[in-house]
């Protein structure tokens, strides 16, 4: 049976639970900014100042994405708008109640629906979206693929579905959905692949955890696998560990285990989403390792981590919430007939150089208070 995609944002091997406070420590804190350039080669000085640049920026502070032209939701009283979701976990119960908060200020009804990782349980909620008369459907984390008929059934219905967290921006908006709405997942592991080279002096060795069967998870090792290829092909190593998503638990604690005895100079360890590092840090500690623990999606208990020095860095996005207030006005609009507002989720680079207190406040301070920009987009 063919395993439905997922998408990384969800951190999302189903049913995982975070206890990294259980963990034991297998790696301090140390930013890429104060690496030493004194014992470099010239081809290293060149390989670190040549990815510089694209880590200070995407270290820096990031801007509000909110509405820029105004709403009027008049037409969608009485519309219901359905979140249905590959699973619910941490990650898509707090999108939930973004979504909850931006429809019950819209005055518009909202039904959650959870697809329990399985493609069945996905077309079934698709389809009684449609036989309930939904205004909208935003879709999350489903590889399209498995639902295509349910798709189609909903495009002849005249119901937008938006394609959430299922890809890269620029990637074809897929058929029987009017838009991406998601983060550029190939740039986020570049942007990781280069923070290594810099932090080791383009000398690092790096193990990455990815699944094939997880298409945006793909794309983060594809894009750290480009920048180690054109920037640090000689002195750098990557080797990928394609992980099985049904079984991802033993199966990192197997291949990350031997790939650590076979190669014990390993200094990074990147799995491609936060929720895996609860089975990464055991497995280092148990090798005596004292790689860097490298992530993305910047769950509260991931920056946490960082600040107590047990995880080095991570690629977080904002607000949880905010995702779903966007994703909302996003299919109001195309309910309404508005114009896109063409957001794309953004992210910023988190390690010890900028992690502060760790809280959202302190790490996207101007998400405070990022419902207010809706509203008043939206005349309420």
């Amino acid at each position: 049976m063919k395993l439905p995609k997922l998408a990384a944002g969800l951190a999302l091997a189903a049913g995982v639970t975070l206890v990294l406070a259980a963990c034991t420590p297998a790696t301090g804190g140390t930013s890429a900014a104060s690496t030493s350039t004194a014992d470099l080669t010239a081809a290293q000085t060149a390989c670190v100042a040549a990815v510089k640049a694209d880590v200070t920026a995407a270290s820096a502070d990031t801007a509000l994405v909110a509405p820029t032209a105004p709403l009027d939701l008049s037409a969608l009283s009485g519309k219901t708008v359905w979140f249905i979701t590959v699973t619910m976990n941490q990650f898509s119960t707090d999108m939930a109640t973004g979504v909850q908060a931006a429809a019950d200020a819209a005055g518009v009804k909202l039904t959650t629906y959870d697809g329990q990782g399985q493609a069945n349980r996905f077309n079934e909620g698709i389809e009684q979206a449609v036989a309930q008369g939904a205004g909208g459907i935003i879709l999350v984390g489903i590889d399209p693929s498995v639902v295509s008929a349910s798709l189609a059934d909903a495009a002849a219905a005249g119901i937008p579905v938006q394609n959430n967290l299922n890809g890269d921006p620029s990637d074809a908006v897929p058929t029987g959905m009017y838009d991406n709405l998601t983060s550029d997942f190939t740039k986020d592991g570049e942007t990781e692949a280069k923070w290594a080279l810099i932090d080791s002096g383009c000398k690092a060795d790096m193990v990455s955890l990815y699944s094939s069967s997880v298409a945006v998870w793909q794309k983060m090792f594809d894009g750290a696998q480009s920048v180690f290829t054109k920037y640090c092909a000689t002195d750098c190593k990557l080797t990928g560990l394609n992980v099985d998503i049904a079984n991802v638990s033993t199966d990192i604690g197997s291949q990350l285990g031997t790939a650590l005895q076979k190669d014990q100079n390993v200094d990074y360890v990147y799995p491609v989403w936060d929720s895996a590092v609860p089975f990464v840090s055991p497995v280092l500690a148990a090798a005596n390792s004292k790689a860097k623990i490298m992530s993305r999606d910047g769950l509260q208990v991931n920056l946490d981590a960082i600040v107590a020095g047990t995880q080095t860095m991570t690629v977080a996005m904002p607000p949880t919430a905010w995702i779903g207030w966007a994703a909302f006005d996003d299919v109001a609009r195309k309910m309404t007939g508005a114009a896109s507002q063409n957001y794309v989720i953004p992210t910023r680079l988190i390690d010890p150089s900028n992690i502060g207190d760790g809280t959202a406040a302190t790490l996207f301070p101007n998400y405070t208070g990022y419902e207010s920009a809706f509203t008043t987009a939206w005349g309420k």
